[in-house]
């Protein structure tokens, strides 16, 4: 059913002002780790989809862009007056509505899916991502809280905003978020500043694969508003074909209080960021109604991870393990020890002791991790612990969890060394525990729902363990559950005994798996690669950085064709791929066994491990280049500008570009570049503000010849011309005729020219947007109208038509 709504009173200034530390554990502890561990050990990875914020699934796409119109459709429907709607993850349920036509939702749902389970909804998944995208393409932060509930049916329909849409009917579906027209217009504006839209969803919009709103699509700024205001703005939902199609929405929205609000952002870059972040907010602060929001979601300074205590043989002891992930963004850290207290309320003599194990960062925070393993005995145990850490500048701090110390219970014990996942399906699990009351597994399971809605619904199995041995003052206790041989990994399970558990054990915190076969791992894939030994990655920067994915099957030839086309390869931390033409110089060969992981796809196979990659090279590999083309010279990697592209005269894009075709699009040109694989511009100069950059940032293969480079993300090949430039064009001066330049908002159907009787003229049509749109050109000889058709067959960007013009 759809869940009532209303907006969430905290305002982010309050959020800012002070919270509380948080204690641990909490509900949204999963929710911290997506949106703070973006890299490096016990990474989620979450964030990588929109990191850089140029990154899309194929070219001519920005995730970015799409997520954030995905969280805007489930959130548009909120209703403060009739308590319906607002973020609660009923997109996954209208995935074929025609509200969500094209493929933005499907891919950003499907993309959300993995990281939601039992304690982390869609919803909040949701409200993640957009903190993710919003700190990715700006310095914008939102708060996310967790505990979102999710609809378990598609909302009403008519909630989105449509371009045909009349501006009384956008006032009223924005009202209903409690939004007057200046919010409208300012939602509009931070919502389309970055990406574009894409005419093969939207052919009444643009004709353009993709079409941007802006100039920066890539960058959340205010050039949304300054192109507008300064009349050069190339927005499709204001200028092109969506003019005559009664689809140029911003238009109308903009100008609804006669451009007043837009005008504003235009004027102050630190404006618009601010309304932005209140904007956002807003959107993924629309919940459902009697949901309880969590404090806004901050890191720990100290955070336990997958604390465990073993029986170990005979029951004379407790084998205590796990990790510390301390918080270092603004202190390097010396040492970490762990003080704890017995079952019985001692104070233990001696800490234990933590060895260093890896890092992790997020976009504002860094971490680092340590591990410990230590043997107690059975008869004091442990009850709770205090970490303290002494910093590298000689002070130190004892954190207590806010005066609770970090609680371990021994009452019920999971026993991994016992417990295994088969490969015919079967789960077995056993577990230790102290008193007389009987336990039970519970185990998770994420059920798949019907398509298109790629969220997994969970179900709870309760299953009860069995007795078996006495083991000194404990008791063991077993039980199995048969799963479908398709299931790739343990679910996530717990053993209950009462008000006690050891609960949310799975693959993620140490469950060994079991096959019928023992197969050493290997570190050598198919023959077309070689291994090269392990290396170091310091994350920042990264050993290789031209791409990375992540995924729970991954392998070593899984990496390999992700990364054909480049020199190097490699695998980190069990999931983690990523690919390069270059080894970064901070990364060194380390002990072949510091890479020890086991890839999270193959049992065989090693992948890596904390700040260690496997490197592989590409033995079929046959570098790139950029190539010579005559009378250019190769200037070398150039940046975009600071708030304008680096240059500004004509811009092309094209499925099979090439710097060779680029130049051919150019015309002799003095400088053209080519960008992101398979955009092209020109200018007869080149902004102040584009500088020089490190050759390994335009290191995409041009989508039209995979032999040569084509720039990066803001990153453009550069190319001067070194023969004497073309002359620029001139109006000439024409008896009987005086000459003006006119503005011409509209693309090139609605272009008037001009012309003399018994002139002839040369029409050239000079990108391809011009030929793709131009139905027809008009020309006026006096008072006798003219025609001339531009056929399809010269739909190209150097389609050149004479025409000889006869009066009538």
């Amino acid at each position: 059913m759809h869940t009532r709504t209303f907006i969430i009173a905290s305002l982010w200034a309050q959020w800012q002002l002070a919270v509380a530390a948080p204690t641990w554990p909490a509900p949204t502890d999963e929710l911290e780790d997506i949106l703070f561990l973006n890299t490096g050990y016990r990474s989620t990875g979450f964030a990588t989809a929109v990191t850089p914020c140029s990154k899309g699934l194929q070219p001519r796409r920005v995730t970015s862009a799409e997520w954030l119109r995905t969280a805007f459709h489930d959130s548009i429907s909120g209703n403060i007056y009739t308590g319906q709607g607002g973020l609660d993850g009923s997109i996954a349920w209208e995935l074929d509505g025609l509200e969500n036509e094209g493929n933005f939702a499907d891919d950003s749902v499907a993309a959300w899916a993995p990281f939601v389970s039992d304690l982390t909804s869609l919803a909040d998944v949701i409200a993640a991502a957009t903190y993710a995208l919003t700190r990715s393409c700006s310095n914008i932060s939102v708060a996310v809280r967790g505990g979102r509930l999710d609809a378990t049916e598609a909302g009403p329909q008519g909630a989105v905003p449509q371009p045909q849409n009349a501006i009384g009917i956008f006032r009223n579906q924005f009202a209903r978020m409690g939004l007057d027209d200046k919010g409208m217009i300012q939602f509009v504006a931070c919502g389309h500043s970055i990406g574009g839209v894409h005419g093969a969803d939207h052919p009444e919009i643009t004709n353009q694969d993709l079409a941007n709103f802006d100039t920066t699509p890539t960058i959340l700024d205010n050039q949304i508003a300054t192109e507008y205001v300064s009349d050069t703005t190339l927005d499709p939902l204001v200028v092109g074909p969506s003019v005559n199609n009664k689809r140029n929405s911003d238009f109308r929205v903009f100008s609804a209080d006669r451009n007043a609000t837009i005008k504003s952002l235009a004027a102050d870059p630190q404006l618009f960021a601010s309304v932005c972040q209140s904007i956002f907010q807003t959107m993924i602060d629309l919940v459902p109604a009697g949901t309880q929001l969590s404090d806004p979601i901050t890191p720990y300074d100290v955070k336990p991870y997958a604390l465990q205590l073993t029986l170990l043989d005979g029951g004379s002891r407790l084998r205590f393990t796990g990790d510390i992930r301390v918080r270092t963004t603004q202190r390097d850290v010396s040492q970490v020890q762990l003080v704890y207290t017995t079952r019985d309320g001692v104070l233990a003599e001696t800490p234990i002791s933590t060895v260093y194990k890896g890092l992790a960062a997020g976009f504002d925070d860094s971490f680092s991790f340590y591990s410990f393993s230590i043997d107690l005995p059975v008869n004091t145990s442990i009850s709770s612990f205090k970490v303290s850490v002494a910093y590298a500048d000689a002070t130190q701090t004892t954190f207590d969890n806010n005066g609770l110390s970090f609680p371990v219970q021994d009452t019920v014990i999971y026993q991994a060394p016992q417990s295994c996942f088969d490969s015919s399906g079967k789960l077995t699990v056993v577990a230790a525990v102290r008193d007389e009351t009987a336990p039970n597994l519970q185990v998770l399971i994420k059920v798949p729902q019907a398509s298109p809605n790629p969220v997994p619904s969970i179900s709870t199995t309760t299953v009860p363990m069995a007795a078996q041995s006495a083991v000194g003052a404990y008791r063991l206790y077993s039980a199995t559950l048969a799963f479908s041989p398709s299931v790739a990994n343990p679910p996530v399970f717990g053993v209950f005994a009462g008000s006690v558990a050891d609960a949310r054990k799975g693959v993620n915190t140490g469950f060994s798996t079991s096959t019928t076969t023992s197969v050493s791992p290997s570190s050598t894939p198919t023959k077309d690669y070689s291994f090269q030994g392990c290396y170091y990655d310091s994350l920042n920067p990264r050993a290789l950085s031209a791409h990375s994915t992540a995924a729970d099957n991954m392998t070593v030839d899984l990496c390999a064709s992700t990364c054909s086309q480049y020199h190097y390869f490699g695998l980190e931390y069990e999931r983690e791929c990523y690919c390069g033409n270059a080894l970064d110089a901070t990364s060194t060969q380390q002990s072949g066994t510091d890479c020890n992981m086991l890839c999270s796809g193959s049992s065989t196979q090693f992948c890596g491990g904390p700040h260690r990659i496997s490197l592989y090279a590409n033995d079929r590999y046959s570098a790139p280049v950029n190539p010579a083309i005559p009378g250019y010279e190769y200037q070398g990697c150039y940046s975009e500008g600071n708030t304008t592209r680096a240059l500004l005269g004509h811009g092309f894009s094209a499925a099979n570009m090439s710097v060779e075709y680029c130049a051919q699009l150019c015309r002799g040109a003095t400088y053209f570049g080519v960008e992101y694989g398979e955009e092209c511009y020109c200018d007869t100069t080149l902004q102040a503000s584009s500088v020089p950059q490190p050759e390994a940032d335009c290191a995409m293969l041009c989508a039209g010849n995979t032999s040569t480079y084509c720039g990066g993300p803001s990153r453009l090949s550069l190319y001067l011309n070194t023969t004497a430039p073309r002359l620029p064009v001139v109006n000439p001066t024409i008896a009987n005729y005086t000459k003006s330049c006119l503005s011409e908002r509209l693309y090139p159907e609605s272009r008037v020219v001009w012309f003399g009787a018994d002139w002839s003229v040369e029409i050239s049509c000079m990108f391809v947007m011009f030929c793709r749109e131009m139905q027809s050109i008009y020309v006026r000889v006096h008072t006798a109208p003219f025609r001339e058709s531009c056929p399809s067959r010269k739909r190209d960007p150097l389609c050149m038509r004479s025409l000889t013009v006869i009066a009538i």
